[in-house]
């Protein structure tokens, strides 16, 4: 079985798309519905996803989800038969307080004007258009997604780079050839991580698997099929 996390302000039914194409049982998490009503750590949220898997399972993240898949991975480097990385950060260097304050603004707007934050999330350049199969968070979602930038901004995560070490199962990371910022950490990221792939899909920005659902496909099933 293959987890699947989606990205900040995502949905689970962003892996539709895939669900028959992966060559895996995909189970979809729905990060906003996972855990109790207080929000956990990025580490413990990590931990619970581990210890909800079987041993030899698969994870597959995504932005945010990619992040929250990586805390998994560190939380039971042992259980997991391979792992796939797309566009996530392993976290800034120095001080954050400008990124905890960033998205402590998101959060406000979120839950002052669901709305107007959606539209706004989506106008960022790093984004480009939602894309084919790729869903938003609801405002069903709304109070669990306000929490995740205050528990999970990438200003309160640590530095997993001098980590990554200790994921023993192959990690294939995957980013887009237009989104140079998620290209070169993950280029960063995969010298830390040994037996590690870093793939560049050409054409592609962040959103890269419902940019180029295609080729995103064949690189993961090619690289299921050696893991």
């Amino acid at each position: 079985m293959i987890h699947c996390l989606h990205g900040a302000v995502g949905s689970n039914r962003d892996w539709d798309l895939f669900k028959s194409t992966l060559s895996h049982e995909v189970n979809a998490l729905d990060l906003w519905h996972l855990f109790d009503s207080e929000t956990p750590s990025l580490a413990q949220a990590g931990q619970v996803i581990a210890n909800r898997a079987e041993a030899n399972d698969l994870i597959l993240g995504y932005s945010m989800g990619g992040r929250l898949a990586l805390h998994a991975l560190l939380a039971a480097p042992k259980k997991w038969r391979a792992a796939i990385i797309v566009s996530a950060h392993p976290g800034l260097t120095g001080g954050c307080p400008d990124r905890i304050g960033q998205d402590l603004k998101w959060a406000e707007l979120a839950s002052r004007d669901w709305n107007s934050f959606l539209k706004k999330w989506n106008q960022q350049g790093i984004l480009p258009s939602i894309g084919r199969g790729l869903h938003q968070a609801t405002s069903n979602d709304q109070k669990a997604v306000v929490k995740s930038f205050r528990h999970w901004s990438l200003g309160t995560q640590e530095d997993l780079r001098d980590k990554l070490a200790t994921i023993t199962c192959p990690v294939l990371w995957i980013t887009g050839e237009k989104d140079h910022k998620f290209t070169q950490l993950g280029r960063e990221a995969t010298s830390f991580l040994r037996g590690s792939r870093h793939a560049v899909i050409a054409g592609s920005g962040h959103r890269v698997p419902w940019e180029n659902p295609q080729d995103f496909t064949g690189i993961v099933r090619e690289f299921l099929a050696t893991a």
